[in-house]
């Protein structure tokens, strides 16, 4: 019994200085373990580095990629700010030359606009022959607008031939035998106070050759003395005839075949009578009021 209890201490002591006696590990350690075959060597080298190492080695590589990302991100910004400020200043150059563009097509687009505007309101709306009488002083002009040159004045109830009425309202007008042109609302077609025109078909006679004095350079006044002067000659009948002498028609023409230069049907027709009577009063007198001075000074004319 004491001998198997002696036995056993003896076998617990000696486990206990096999234990005590220092060895290293790695000599012990079988050199092909399982473990090792299925690490590759340089991940066993990390492996077998202490944590805080393993985290000191890995610092450098995460700091520079972090510089590298900073870098890259000034050089983007330097970068971007330089397409901007370039950017804007194609952009300032480029809204110049539209701006430019622009206006320079507004302004020929405005003056053709103009153009066409004033070509259409100075064209002419109608084509008429009629006579007509100035209701104040007016001046008339080369063109139909104010921006045209003046070329004379005309004074109040002066009678003008009318021969066409222009999209703008302005009348174009006959003197002298050349155009010009009067503003809207200057000529009225109302017959002047004053005058002694007779009522019925002897005032149609009348205004008839109202219409002509234009023809001769004479306003509407000249009609007054023409009325008196025809009143005494013929009382304006184009039928009136003179036994004694032969004088015939409105004017009293002597012979009556003289008035042939104005029509065949002179004998009765009162508008070639008058046509010629006028131009007879002109070419011998100068005006119906001079030969109807004559006539009143010595009883014929």
């Amino acid at each position: 019994m004491l001998r198997l209890v002696g036995i056993e201490i003896t076998q617990r002591t000696c486990f206990r200085e096999v234990n005590a006696i220092p060895y290293d590990q790695e000599s012990v350690k079988p050199k092909h373990s399982k473990a090792e075959r299925s690490n590759p060597k340089h991940l066993r080298k990390k492996e077998n580095q202490p944590k805080h190492l393993r985290e000191e080695s890995s610092k450098p590589k995460v700091l520079k990629a972090l510089i590298a990302a900073e870098l890259a991100a000034v050089i983007l910004a330097c970068f971007s700010i330089y397409r901007i400020g370039f950017h804007n200043i194609e952009m300032r150059f480029f809204a110049q030359a539209c701006s430019a563009t622009l206006t320079s097509a507004a302004t020929c687009m405005d003056k053709g606009t103009d153009k066409v505007i004033k070509t259409y309101m100075e064209g002419t709306a109608e084509e008429v022959y009629e006579y007509m009488w100035t209701t104040g002083k007016v001046k008339y002009r080369t063109g139909a607008a104010t921006s045209y040159k003046s070329a004379g004045t005309l004074g109040k109830d002066k009678m003008v031939r009318r021969t066409a009425i222009m999209n703008n309202g302005w009348s174009r007008i006959t003197i002298d035998d050349k155009d010009y042109y009067i503003p809207y609302g200057k000529l009225s077609a109302d017959i002047p106070e004053g005058l002694p025109i007779a009522d019925g078909i002897k005032g149609e006679y009348q205004k008839y050759a109202l219409s002509l004095l234009p023809d001769f350079g004479w306003d509407a006044w000249e009609l007054e003395p023409l009325i008196y002067l025809w009143n005494r000659e013929s009382g304006w009948n184009p039928n009136s005839h003179n036994k004694r002498s032969g004088a015939h028609g409105i004017p009293q023409a002597l012979p009556a075949r003289k008035m042939a230069s104005e029509g065949s049907d002179y004998y009765t027709n009162p508008e070639p009578q008058i046509r010629w009577g006028l131009k007879y009063i002109a070419s011998r007198y100068g005006s119906p009021s001079a030969a109807w001075a004559h006539f009143q000074s010595s009883g014929w004319y």
